[in-house]
């Protein structure tokens, strides 16, 4: 008997409560429907798996940050390239520092990036200070890219040797401990 909604469905007999719920398609068996799940499946995999990408490659970047000539002993800088991920690093307390771009020390992506540093007194060792960093211990104008004038070539290595870059700054005589 051919079913009034779906002429290509075929009716089995049954009830009259309940008309759709007889209704098969022909061909269309379980084994057969197995597979179609089964391959709507992979394909969602594969389809989302695909769209999965890996992060650019970076290459090792350490340096030093000096201020009026001497190790900056704490704080924070930011490498920001022209597109793509930036790269951070805490400055020690001998200046020196090493990016992170997705993982610890990973670097930078290759190209000119602009720098930004910052050092507050909350950046300090030891220094907890709650919900405030306190007091800029450098000038305002090397905690932003637009105007630190400070940039950065990251050259793109083969080598695991970090690339090393020096980092000057000056301002006003500054007391860091």
């Amino acid at each position: 008997m051919i079913h009034p909604r779906h002429p290509q469905a075929v009716r089995d007999g049954g009830s009259d409560l309940m008309p759709d719920s007889d209704i098969r398609m022909p061909g269309l068996t379980s084994r057969r429907s197995s597979w179609l799940l089964a391959f709507a499946g992979l394909a969602a995999i594969f389809a989302f798996g695909s769209g999965c990408k890996q992060n650019p490659r970076v290459v090792p970047v350490a340096g030093k940050v000096l201020y009026n000539g001497k190790p900056l002993p704490f704080g924070t800088l930011m490498f920001q390239p022209d597109q793509g991920q930036a790269a951070v690093g805490d400055i020690q307390a001998d200046g020196s520092f090493k990016l992170s771009s997705y993982g610890p020390d990973d670097g930078a992506v290759p190209g000119t990036h602009k720098v930004s540093v910052s050092c507050y007194e909350g950046h300090r060792p030891g220094k907890a200070t709650g919900d405030s960093l306190g007091k800029l211990l450098i000038p305002l104008k090397y905690t932003r890219f637009g105007s630190s004038g400070l940039t950065a070539e990251v050259q793109d290595t083969a080598g695991k040797d970090p690339q090393e870059i020096v980092l000057e700054l000056s301002g006003p005589a500054v007391t860091f401990n």
